[in-house]
């Protein structure tokens, strides 16, 4: 059998599975101020998305997906964005989304079947959800070269 792959798979860890430094920890890690801030986000997104499931639950919202689990992802990311920056949201981005300035309200808009809540004035030059997994990324590269361009 011929071998067509050798290597490794690399990451970088903080904090062991008991929650204790493996290592010196980033100068951003011991800023309490963004800690909280970022902490702060995560607990709202966690509180809109656990209200989008009951209503999903009750039928009073349509398809859901949840975003539990991402939002140490997705509102550190969405906190970093500058206003120049695009959003180009896939189903799990609410916390970007209203971190970006998308309205609670317009985010179960869309959830519920109304279009108008997925072209908020507040999104400016983020585009809208996307549903299917991945099919965004030619979105992103064809973004990415119009502003390279410019």
């Amino acid at each position: 059998m011929d071998t067509v792959f050798e290597g490794d798979i690399r990451y970088r860890q903080y904090l062991s599975a008991q929650g204790t430094a493996t290592t010196e920890l980033p100068d951003w890690a011991k800023d309490p101020e963004w800690l909280t801030l970022c902490y702060r986000n995560m607990v709202l997104a966690r509180a809109l998305d656990n209200k989008a499931i009951a209503l999903q639950r009750t039928g009073q919202l349509g398809t859901y997906a949840s975003l539990l689990g991402s939002e140490a992802i997705d509102v550190p990311a969405g906190l970093l964005m500058r206003p120049e920056d695009v959003l180009i949201p896939y189903y799990r981005n609410h916390a970007s989304q209203m971190l970006r300035g998308m309205p609670m309200e317009e985010v179960l808009l869309y959830w519920g079947g109304d279009e108008r809540g997925n072209a908020s004035a507040q999104q400016g030059q983020d585009f809208p959800n996307c549903v299917p997994i991945a099919t965004q990324s030619m979105h992103a590269c064809g973004v990415a070269t119009a502003i390279k361009m410019r």
